[in-house]
């Protein structure tokens, strides 16, 4: 589509906008705000149960780093097990 046509459709809508009379219901419109302010109010609580799944995530999170800790060092033990036995081994051998 040409940019003549496309600008004729965008005026087309602006004008009927401009000149559309419509009545306002103000029932509808104060219906519609006060779901809002509801909305909102269950935004906020549902941005606190996500604060304490955030506290509930972190403390996972660091038992999660703790128990790598702890067996990163088993690892490097049972590493250093392995060389010292196997030298131990070594030292030992009959010719």
């Amino acid at each position: 589509m040409g940019r003549g046509r496309q600008k004729a459709k965008q005026t087309r809508a602006a004008r009927k906008l401009k000149y559309l009379t419509t009545d306002t219901d103000y029932s509808q419109l104060q219906k519609e705000l006060s779901n809002k302010k509801q909305d909102q109010a269950n935004e906020e609580a549902k941005a606190q149960d996500g604060e304490e799944d955030l506290s509930d995530y972190a403390s996972w999170a660091a038992k999660s780093a703790s128990s790598a800790e702890l067996l990163k060092e088993n690892i490097s033990l049972k590493t250093a097990m392995a060389k010292m036995t196997s030298s131990y081994e070594k030292g030992n051998q009959k010719p």
